[in-house]
């Protein structure tokens, strides 16, 4: 072959115009050139031209003098077939292998195009994709566009997505093609099959669902899945994960959000519930401190006058919480039903007990302590499981009034003692919570009941209600050394006067 034409073949196969003259074309001039009767061009295997087309295969068989020739690199490319050639030199052979190689070099330069003009394709598919579930945070309806998208995306005739908190599709397209049991199987790993793609959806937090499609549409009916498909299918699953996880995260912080309202118009209607200020009854100082640990706390205080009477009532629940902090509110509401209908103390205190052992779980009860002091200092007390009620007496004498039963809500038909003392001008009653006496130090240490009545102790008669209260809670926090307290703290305290 001449130099001339061989550029000229060359070139043709590089520009991409080789489409119109290869190989039936190209192997005429081979044909010509080497002086051949007649020649086949194979490619990987398979026969692509023959000259002169007339030649049939049984022509073929019987005719001899034919010469194969290997154009490739061993691996199945080109091969060249020429019946009798006379001027198959290495020129020519080197000639045909350049042209063949530049035809080679433009197919593949081609498949690159596209192959990376459907990656791109791909992605920007993806991104409308997410920016279409951007905004969804609702799974079903997250599901039901995921699967429209991937119906589009992939073109198959059967999709669904499972979450992992369901068995039924909460997204579906066509029918189901893989059963409960296999469905469990791909949401630990992957099935993969000429027809069915199961992928397991998989975030940090744990697993989210399965994501499943089947019978890739093609012009004869279906065609087995390529290897592009999973891949694009890993990279939509990739997109699904996010979208889901997204969605869950968005639902929490809302639910918090939600959460934290309620705890807050729970903690305002509770604080509305506690007395606003003492009330004025000649003859008595009081000052109440409360400091809960949460919004809503499971201690509670009333202050209340009755014909006369002061009472007072401190009531601290299991627990803490919103739980807690209704019970205790219960307990306070029953309190002022029954104090106005003259109960005895005693008779007061079993009311509630019955009342919270049918309205509370096993686990519920409350230790609750309850004074009643007249005009001429008679003081009378319940106190059913509470921290000890304590007396200081002017001369710095100390007296408790201990508990006499169970706490409340525990067991029905426990009785309860009422005790009686005299109070003279001066003397000083303290109820209070344990979240004061088992307050901690960084040694674990406990606050104390010796720490609070040398604290109350200390306090002189002069003194009034409202220093004693701050004396005691700066002694707590300092013997905690600031670290907040573990447990809800109430304090009451009631001076007598002349």
């Amino acid at each position: 072959m001449a130099l001339p034409d061989f550029l000229r073949w060359a070139d043709l196969a590089l520009g991409g115009q080789g489409s119109a003259v290869l190989p039936g074309d190209f192997l005429q001039q081979v044909v010509k050139t080497t002086g051949s009767r007649a020649g086949i061009l194979n490619a990987f295997g398979a026969e692509v031209a023959r000259w002169p087309k007339s030649l049939s295969p049984q022509e073929e068989e019987v005719k001899e003098g034919w010469s194969d020739v290997l154009l490739g690199d061993g691996r199945g490319g080109w091969t060249l077939r020429l019946l009798q050639p006379d001027r198959l030199d290495e020129m020519a052979l080197g000639s045909i292998r350049l042209v063949l190689r530049a035809w080679d070099l433009s197919a593949e330069l081609k498949r690159s195009q596209f192959e990376e003009r459907f990656h791109l394709w791909e992605l920007e598919a993806i991104r409308a994709i997410a920016t279409t579930i951007g905004g969804l945070d609702d799974p079903v309806a997250l599901a039901e566009e995921l699967v429209a998208h991937l119906v589009a995306l992939l073109g198959v005739k059967s999709a669904h997505l499972f979450l992992e908190s369901s068995e039924a599709p909460v997204g579906r397209f066509g029918p189901e093609v893989l059963g409960p049991e296999a469905i469990d199987q791909a949401r630990h790993e992957a099935i993969v099959t000429d027809d069915v793609i199961a992928l397991p959806l998989k975030a940090a937090s744990g697993p989210l669902g399965v994501l499943v499609v089947a019978h890739k549409e093609a012009r004869a009916g279906t065609e087995p899945f390529a290897p592009q498909d999973r891949n694009l299918l890993e990279l939509f699953a990739l997109q699904v994960t996010v979208a889901l996880e997204y969605a869950r995260l968005t639902r929490e912080s809302l639910e918090r959000d939600r959460f934290q309202r309620e705890l807050e118009v729970a903690a305002t209607i509770q604080g509305h519930l506690l007395p606003q200020c003492p009330p004025d009854l000649s003859g008595f100082r009081i000052h109440a401190m409360s400091n809960p640990t949460r919004h809503v706390a499971g201690d509670t205080y009333d202050l209340l006058v009755q014909d006369g009477d002061l009472v007072v009532t401190v009531t601290d629940v299991s627990g803490k919480g919103v739980g807690a902090g209704l019970i205790a509110s219960g307990v306070q509401a029953g309190v002022r039903l029954l104090v106005p209908e003259d109960f005895r103390l005693e008779d007061l205190a079993s009311r509630l007990n019955g009342f919270l052992c049918g309205a509370t779980d096993d686990n519920r009860f409350a230790t609750f302590a309850m004074i009643r002091i007249v005009p001429d200092g008679s003081l009378y007390a319940v106190n059913a499981g509470h921290c000890p009620i304590l007396v200081r007496r002017c001369d710095g004498r100390v007296e408790q009034i201990a508990s006499s039963g169970l706490p409340l809500g525990i067991l029905d038909g426990v009785t309860y003692e009422t005790e009686s003392l005299n109070l003279r001008p001066g003397d000083t009653v303290f109820l209070y919570t344990d979240g004061l006496t088992e307050a901690e130090n960084p040694e674990e240490e406990e606050f104390g009941q010796d720490r609070l009545i040398d604290v109350v102790t200390s306090s002189p008669c002069e003194v009034g209600p409202e220093a004693a209260a701050e004396a005691i809670f700066q002694a707590v926090e300092a013997h905690s050394e600031g670290r907040p307290l573990h447990d809800d703290a109430t304090l009451v305290v009631v001076q007598m006067v002349g």
